[in-house]
């Protein structure tokens, strides 16, 4: 019989839990997603939860259906889907289904619907083969899920539309080869209309009479006792979600923690770290080329796909993520291992990515320095910041550079090596600089 979590955890539900609890959680919220138990939809309700949880009784709440220890392997009810074909028609996959690890879509002047948002994925990636032949192919896919889409166009496109939030800890990879072919192929984000409302509702009282106001010109209706339906309605009108990003984005712009926001309450952010911290540049190697040769449509999808690697890795490794401005991340970290722990995986998780993509590979230097910053509203600024970027600018493709100060902070630890050091003149800086490069691959 299988044990259960939540209640059976055998800690007091009023015990305030830490960082590494809440991850341990998001962690087994992971593996029950990977196992069918929970659709992405689930997954990323409850993992917003847990990473807001201030007790013990927050987590145990999202655990307590679900198995610990040794439990029985699930075997889910649902048949697989293996193809979805819309030939002068259409065909359409939502709701409660459960996709193959490799799922193949043809649309043959028809269209094809492909909703993940309450699919149960077994394992941690869906490779899907899409093939758009003078039709159109749509596939929807819940905030903060990783998404990488390749593929080519001959007299057609693909369109890539993905929230910029946070990667969720531990969710499945969905591997997009997009073929279309006088056709097109669309891969976006979507929240349940259920959350949309849910998410605006949470928000208005902090936005007080602007909310409302906001809402009211969408509407087009005067204040008055019918508010509550008013909002209802102007939320299942087309422009809903459009609504929903304004009020979010001017919430964010005004320090609020919203982040994707659901019926749970808002994604809890990494606090930016005080003191010393490490600083993290990561750059793409000849982007300005890159967009040349591939256009600007084409080098967005790119950054999509870039910025969410490096996000997932940043939430693996508990860093806290600065900005992610043009083809740069700059990223800060408490710990000066984790940062190059970081760094690393970053680079290891790209050479993947490129083995799988050869004819448009993504190749990043990265440079990490620490020491004392000026934090300013999340942003850090002074002589630290300046040198990681100076030591970034100094790194090849591929390459990651770490300054002496790191290199000594660093370089007991077991599963860290460098290579031999180098002297280098860094741009504006008056002093020879000693730098390591790290041993990755």
């Amino acid at each position: 019989m299988e044990e259960q979590l939540g209640t059976g955890s055998g800690l007091p539900p009023h015990l305030r839990v830490s960082d590494a609890e809440r991850d341990r959680a998001a962690a087994a919220l992971a593996k029950a997603c990977s196992e069918g138990r929970l659709t992405l939809d689930e997954f990323s309700q409850r993992v917003e939860v847990v990473l807001i949880a201030t007790t013990q009784s927050d987590i145990d709440g999202v655990l307590v259906d679900l198995p610990r220890g040794e439990a029985v392997a699930y075997q889910s009810p649902l048949p697989a889907t293996g193809w979805l074909v819309g030939v002068l028609s259409g065909s359409e996959r939502k709701g409660r289904w459960r996709p193959k690890a490799k799922l193949k879509a043809l649309a043959f002047m028809g269209g094809v619907t492909i909703d993940f948002r309450n699919s149960v994925i077994e394992g941690p990636e869906v490779k899907i083969t899409a093939i758009s032949w003078m039709g159109g192919i749509d596939i929807i896919v819940p905030e903060g899920v990783v998404v990488h889409v390749g593929g080519f166009g001959i007299m057609g496109g693909k369109s890539v539309r993905l929230a910029d939030v946070p990667v969720l800890p531990g969710a499945p990879v969905i591997n997009v080869r997009a073929i279309a072919i006088m056709g097109g192929i669309s891969v976006r984000t979507k929240r349940s209309r259920s959350r949309l409302i849910d998410a605006v509702h949470q928000v208005l009282p902090a936005m007080g009479a602007q909310g409302t106001t906001q809402l009211e010109k969408r509407s087009g209706k005067s204040k008055g006792a019918k508010a509550d339906r008013q909002r209802n309605q102007v939320l299942s009108a087309r422009d809903g979600l459009a609504l929903a990003s304004e009020i979010l984005d001017h919430l964010a712009g005004r320090g609020y923690p919203v982040g994707t926001m659901g019926g749970s309450g808002a994604r809890r952010p990494r606090l930016a770290p005080d003191g010393t911290v490490t600083i993290l540049f990561s750059d793409i190697s000849g982007f300005t080329e890159i967009t040349e040769q591939v256009g600007d449509g084409a080098s967005q999808e790119l950054l999509t796909t870039y910025f969410q690697i490096v996000r997932a890795q940043v939430s693996t490794h508990g860093g806290y993520e600065v900005k992610c401005h043009g083809d740069e991340a700059m990223l800060a970290f408490s710990g000066a291992g984790q940062a190059v722990r970081c760094a690393i995986d970053i680079q290891r998780s790209l050479a993947t990515y490129n083995e799988e993509h050869r004819s448009a590979p993504i190749r990043v230097h990265i440079g990490l320095h620490t020491g004392e910053a000026i934090q300013d509203r999340g942003d850090f600024l002074g002589r630290t910041v300046i040198l990681a970027s100076r030591i970034t600018d100094e790194a090849e493709a591929d390459e990651i550079l770490v300054s002496s100060l790191l290199h000594e902070l660093t370089a007991a630890s077991s599963d860290l090596s460098f290579s031999s050091a180098r002297t280098v003149s860094l741009q504006g800086v008056s002093d020879p600089q000693v730098l390591y490069p790290v041993r990755w691959c």
